[in-house]
């Protein structure tokens, strides 16, 4: 009890009990508070702020970028993220194939999506598989990036669909087209409508940073139908993106100045510094001397010691002790987890890992390429796309009108196996359980599980034929055995 409730109580106990058991009750509150929400002195230099992702993004998008970028072009630890989540989530590019259910069909969207591939880019440089991976490149390095439809003329396209797609930086989005400056459905570049449903991207002509009078333009506006917008949500309302190195920048650079400190301070070592102490006026014994043919010379060779009469040297003995390894390897650490890697496959560094580690370490990136592919690549730009040609096709009748339409199926870039046969048993056996089926199989090695049923039977049409036995043949025993399993013919 304090002074006052002391004070009550000695003329009205009753009241003062009161007072002192809610006092009791409020300090209990109190103390149940959350440590991290405190104000003390362990929480003295904890900044936060209650503002939404677009206000913090606002104020950090453009110096996060070019940081990023920056940390790319100058370390291996940003180019070797960049490769290694780019070549796991596109590969060579996502596959598309027809499921219509008619072969006819399906064929003919395949031949048309096939020769469209090469002729994908607008610039004439890439193939969809290619823009694919750059979008993605883009989108992690920059925190964004745009594919924006463009409908040529059916001269300009070649012969093929007339669909063109121009991949561009987050940069030429007018972030200058805000609320409170172009009005209160404009939001960092991006234009809303009811429920902040996407309406369309203000984009500058040119790279802004390109500094040309063109990128100094005005923007123009783009409807939401003609883009696709790639970035990763992290919070609800999020209508930008930021780089996906944010979160391990500063560790990177503060381990590139490390390891160029553990350069310097190795070469120091390695240096070889002798002092010479005499005293005043003393001849100096290791003066330049004079060879036969007149030649000024002073050396020492290695591991000689030479006399030098009454004269002293001291040398330079620099300190070898370093902590670099420890700490070098626990900020390699931090980034690879930072950037979904494992630490083996940011630095290449297998001498800790075995075959279990490995396997661990893969099924959880794994689960988060999976994230990637069909949280964001699938749905926001490899289908956009399809739609985009399908529709482009039809009205240039390329395509006949389908009651069903032309579905597709997506094939992700196959999961290299730590243990191909290992893995490859365990397969097998989740399809005859009926855990997987055939076709998802096939696919999870990255092929058209149709397309490589026809290939199959058409290779062993052709060696049946010509009376060749192969020991790769399934039908037959395997290890060159000659009893072959007739195959039950389906009625």
């Amino acid at each position: 009890m304090n002074i006052l409730d002391k004070a009550i109580a000695v003329f009205a106990p009753g009241t003062g009990l009161k007072r002192a058991n809610a006092r009791a009750v409020l300090d209990q509150y109190q103390e149940r508070d959350y440590a991290a929400a405190r104000h003390g002195r362990r929480n003295r230099g904890w900044r936060s702020r209650s503002t939404s992702a677009n206000v913090e993004i606002a104020g950090a998008l453009t110096a996060l970028r070019d940081r990023a970028r920056e940390f790319v072009r100058d370390s291996w630890q940003g180019q070797r993220i960049l490769d290694v989540l780019v070549s796991h989530a596109v590969g060579t590019g996502i596959t598309v194939v027809p499921n219509t259910g008619s072969d006819r069909a399906d064929n003919r969207f395949r031949m048309l999506w096939q020769d469209w591939l090469g002729g994908a880019d607008a610039e004439g440089v890439m193939d969809f598989g290619a823009m694919q991976a750059l979008a993605v490149r883009s989108m992690i390095e920059g925190g964004e990036s745009v594919l924006r439809f463009i409908d040529p003329g059916i001269d300009q396209a070649g012969g093929l669909v007339p669909l063109w797609l121009q991949g561009l930086e987050g940069d030429q989005i007018d972030s200058t087209k805000d609320r409170g400056l172009a009005g209160d459905n404009f939001r960092l570049g991006v234009e809303l409508g009811d429920y902040h449903r996407r309406q369309a991207l203000w984009l500058h002509p040119e790279h802004p940073g390109d500094m040309t009078l063109a990128g100094a333009r005005n923007s123009t506006r783009v409807p939401w139908a003609d883009l696709c917008h790639l970035y990763r949500p992290l919070r609800w309302g999020q209508i930008r993106g930021v780089s996906w190195f944010s979160a391990i920048l500063l560790t990177g650079k503060e381990d590139q100045d490390l390891i160029e400190a553990a350069i310097v301070q190795a070469r120091t070592q390695a240096s070889f510094a002798g002092f010479l102490k005499r005293q005043p006026g003393g001849t100096n014994v290791l003066a330049a001397k004079k060879e036969e043919d007149g030649e000024k010379v002073t050396k020492i060779a290695p591991g000689t010691i030479a006399d030098i009469g009454d004269s002293d040297i001291v040398f330079a003995n620099p300190s070898s002790q370093s902590s670099f390894q420890e700490i070098h390897v626990a900020a390699m650490q931090g980034m690879a987890a930072g950037a979904w890697l494992t630490y083996d496959q940011l630095t290449g560094d297998l001498t800790r890992a075995n075959y279990s580690s490995l396997r661990a370490g893969k099924i959880e990136f794994r689960r988060l390429v999976e994230q990637l592919q069909w949280g964001i690549l699938a749905p926001r730009m490899v289908m956009p796309t399809v739609r985009r040609f399908t529709g482009r096709a039809l009205l240039a009748g390329m395509l006949p009108q389908r009651r069903g339409g032309y579905p597709v199926d997506l094939i992700m870039p196959a999961n290299e196996p730590i243990d191909p046969k290992k893995d490859m048993e365990a397969d097998i056996m989740a399809v005859r359980s009926g855990r997987m089926t055939p076709q998802e199989f096939m696919s999870a090695w990255g092929v058209d599980w149709r397309k490589n049923i026809g290939d199959v039977a058409a290779f062993f049409a052709v060696t049946d034929k010509a009376g060749v036995a192969l020991d790769i043949d399934p039908r037959r025993p395997a290890q060159g055995g000659t009893q072959r399993v007739e195959m039950e013919q389906q009625p």
